[in-house]
């Protein structure tokens, strides 16, 4: 069944006469390894995932004559494995697109597709790049890891009514503007708290964001006296250096890592 399959992928892009698109699928067929399971069949894909595996699906027949194509539960399962949380606001959304985008299903953990044989070669590449995506969850690609921080970040605070505002703009003595990810306003006894939130705290990036808030505190509204300036860092990657806090000192930069939620929770 499955090799008829492959051999329809194969048949649906005959009139494209490039060699190379010819060439390309029979390098492509021969990296499948495809083995009888009995009530289903075994693809091991040459994608592999971040952890070093190949992905593989397996291919099962129904009684109405439709097929389903499963990762038999390992793609979440080794994310959970990995201690990537998924239960966190942000990756819900991430997941859910991609499965929204790719037409697959998701109960339990297991992610799966139903549909007629003659849809397999959809049905296949649909899953596989469902599977490669929502891998990359482990994956600390910045653009990635960086916006799903941000996004637990602000979650974590509309949850506890920290009451700031969202990306504000502030000058600096320099008349530049900056792009502030959170801000609390002044009350009567607490100063202006401006938050950046950041997935490195390399020397780099703390001296960048510094160099920031010293040119914010020395114009004419904000100040070290009404104002203070908080970075925080995701601490499930990296640590600042001494030379990170020393720079942090220097500019009245107060370091607070993600992973201490009762120093988070006092800035309110």
């Amino acid at each position: 069944m499955l090799f008829f399959m492959i051999h329809r992928l194969k048949e649906g892009i005959e009139m494209m006469k490039s060699s190379w698109v010819e060439e390309y699928l029979d390098w492509l067929k021969e990296q499948y390894q495809i083995s009888d399971l009995g009530n289903s069949e075994e693809i091991i894909t040459p994608f592999v995932n971040s952890i070093g595996d190949n992905i593989t699906i397996y291919v099962s027949p129904n009684e109405d004559g439709s097929i389903t194509l499963t990762d038999d539960f390992d793609t979440i399962g080794d994310l959970t494995m990995m201690g990537v949380n998924l239960s966190l606001p942000s990756r819900k959304v991430y997941l859910n697109n991609i499965i929204n985008e790719y037409g697959i299903h998701n109960v339990d953990g297991e992610l799966f597709v139903v549909g007629s044989k003659g849809d397999f070669p959809m049905m296949k590449q649909n899953l596989v790049q469902a599977i490669i995506h929502i891998d990359d969850l482990l994956m600390t690609r910045k653009e990635n890891v960086t916006s799903i921080f941000k996004e637990e970040v602000y979650s974590y605070f509309d949850e506890n009514d920290f009451g700031g505002l969202k990306t504000y703009r502030p000058f600096g003595s320099s008349g530049n503007s900056y792009l502030i990810d959170y801000t609390i306003p002044k009350r009567e006894h607490r100063p202006y708290r401006f938050i950046n939130f950041t997935n490195s705290s390399s020397f780099a990036s703390i001296a960048t964001t510094g160099a920031m808030y010293g040119d914010i505190s020395s114009g004419t509204e904000y100040n070290v006296k009404n104002s203070e300036f908080i970075l925080i860092y995701n601490s499930e990657i990296a640590s600042p250096s001494q030379k990170g806090f020393n720079i942090a000192e220097r500019f009245n930069l107060k370091l607070i890592p993600w992973n201490n939620k009762h120093e988070i929770l006092k800035l309110k």
